[in-house]
């Protein structure tokens, strides 16, 4: 890690934890979380073998899963990234959602 990140990471770090991610098909999983950004950790995917981001509502649930396949020093670029430009930079892969959307309108 450069400076930055290594500066950046102290500030976000935890030690690890696992929580539950409920997949839209019903099954739980269970994901290591090394990192608190705000609403957002970053996670471990012991199933693509690396660290992303993911997004949480409760503590200890996360709600939608990152894409999980960066080395660690890039996820927390990613988060430096997103801090000075503004918006985030990691790709979001999460399965699809079903239900109704609010904000749009029956035809």
């Amino acid at each position: 890690m450069s400076f930055g990140q290594r500066r950046l990471w102290d500030l976000i770090k935890i030690d690890p934890e696992e929580w539950l991610h409920h997949s839209p098909a019903g099954s739980d999983h269970r994901i290591w979380v090394v990192a608190l950004i705000g609403r957002s950790v970053i996670s471990y995917n012991n199933i693509e073998g690396g660290f992303g981001r993911s997004n949480f509502i409760r503590y200890g649930e996360i709600t939608e899963l990152g894409w999980g396949q960066a080395d660690l020093e890039v996820a927390v670029q990613h988060v430096m990234s997103e801090l000075e430009q503004g918006h985030r930079t990691a790709p979001v892969a999460s399965a699809p959602r079903p239900g109704e959307f609010l904000d749009r309108k029956p035809r």
